[in-house]
């Protein structure tokens, strides 16, 4: 087993735990990350994800060794594998974080570039390495992150960069100190996951389908949406809930305002 799974307040927490490769991803962390999100997609007790490595290192990337005189049947199940791992977590169905330190190479970065929100140790450093070993990078990934000529800078160079440059091109929402990533990571993964599953789940879709929409069908679907929510139960309870504390001068959605957790 090279993965730790939890559940927090709301939160699965996957922990690549793989040291003796620095949480490199071979055929078993494939297998087990996949089946992980698997198992918390219909699982109300999970709203969102965390993915983690430790304080010092995310994920070095592919595990070489796998690919290195690999015969072309071995590296087609291998490539058809990490489809499916993309896949998997680009369209998981709640909200994704990934928390990175130390350098995350080549598929490391993807791995996190394939998460909704990233944030970063100040010690994180983040590279498309892949091509100094003569590998395509995941472009795709890092378009939908950055600029063109950022994504292509460091997708044709491989050359990395830090983890303030990284959230100055927008690969990451956030930076905070060495030693306070996991806390960071899931205090903010928690502020997502307080609102639920079953509303997690619908703003997950929203964020999956109105980005690839023009404006004129993406504002009418995100209306039916909206109508759809009104509908529920959940809207009835907690529209309540806020007029109470409206009454009480505690407004929810100025609870945060000014925080550095916002």
């Amino acid at each position: 087993m090279y993965l730790r799974t939890t559940v927090e307040d709301g939160v699965g927490i996957l922990a690549l735990d793989h040291p003796e490769k620095r949480n490199a991803l071979g055929w078993e962390l494939h297998e087990e990350i996949i089946a992980a999100f698997e198992a918390w997609a219909y699982d109300d007790d999970v709203a969102a994800v965390l993915m983690i490595g430790n304080e010092e290192y995310f994920c070095a990337g592919w595990a070489l060794d796998v690919l290195n005189g690999a015969d072309d049947a071995t590296l087609t199940r291998f490539t058809d594998l990490a489809h499916r791992l993309m896949v998997t977590i680009y369209d998981f169905r709640k909200p994704t974080v990934a928390a990175v330190a130390g350098v995350a190479p080549g598929y490391g970065m993807d791995l996190a570039n394939m998460c909704d929100v990233t944030i970063a140790s100040e010690n994180a450093a983040f590279g498309s390495t892949q091509v100094k070993y003569a590998m395509n990078g995941f472009y795709h990934g890092l378009l939908r992150r950055t600029n063109t000529q950022r994504a292509r800078r460091m997708f044709f160079t491989g050359d990395p960069i830090d983890a303030h440059e990284a959230h100055r091109v927008g690969l990451v929402d956030e930076v905070v100190p060495v030693g306070t990533l996991h806390e960071s990571a899931l205090r903010l993964a928690g502020q997502i996951a307080e609102h639920g599953a079953e509303l997690t789940t619908v703003l997950k879709e929203v964020a999956l389908r109105a980005s690839n929409m023009d404006h004129v069908g993406a504002t009418a679907y995100e209306l039916r949406v909206t109508r759809d929510l009104l509908g529920r139960e959940l809207f009835t309870r907690r529209i309540g809930e806020g007029y109470g504390r409206l009454k009480a001068g505690a407004s929810r959605a100025t609870e945060r305002l000014g925080s550095t957790a916002t």
